[in-house]
């Protein structure tokens, strides 16, 4: 489905926005993290062509780094209470009883010379050591006729 992107379009998902940021006051103690969260979660749906902290923070207006990075290492927030409230989210837009969300733990073997984030470390595409990069791959599925199950396994 293409959306045609509108000026009066991108007003109303701002506006969204504020109002998705709004709503997750609670799991930040103080106004200061909410406006950092605020800027971060800005910054990485921005059309930036490198997303860090440094590019962040100039996006935002902030002199230096330090305020996002303080957020993401220090502040005192519920990474798993930010989780459950998305799932609440985006199961309330895209509703669906028998849909899933889908996570994957994903290996790329490095290429080139810009990469970041890689290390020497066993990578199970090649069955070698070598360097490469991981990341969390997450996906909202829903197959027609399949219902969703779920399961509580522990381990001894």
């Amino acid at each position: 489905m293409l959306v045609d992107v509108t000026e009066a379009r991108l007003g109303e998902w701002a506006e969204e926005l504020a109002v998705l940021l709004g709503g997750l006051d609670h799991l930040l103690a103080r106004p200061e993290p909410r406006e950092v969260f605020a800027d971060l979660v800005e910054g990485l749906l921005s059309d930036l062509r490198r997303k860090n902290a440094w590019t962040m923070s100039a996006r935002a207006g902030h002199v230096t780094p330090l305020r996002i990075q303080k957020f993401l290492n220090a502040a005192s927030w519920s990474a798993d209470g930010l989780l459950d409230e998305l799932r609440g989210y985006v199961a309330g837009h895209l509703g669906d009883p028998s849909a899933s969300l889908v996570l994957d733990d994903t290996q790329v073997q490095k290429k080139g010379t810009k990469s970041v984030g890689v290390a020497l470390q066993y990578c199970g595409v090649t069955d070698v050591s070598c360097t490469d990069l991981r990341g969390v791959l997450e996906a909202w599925v829903t197959i027609p006729g399949v219902r969703r199950t779920t399961s509580n396994a522990s381990t001894p």
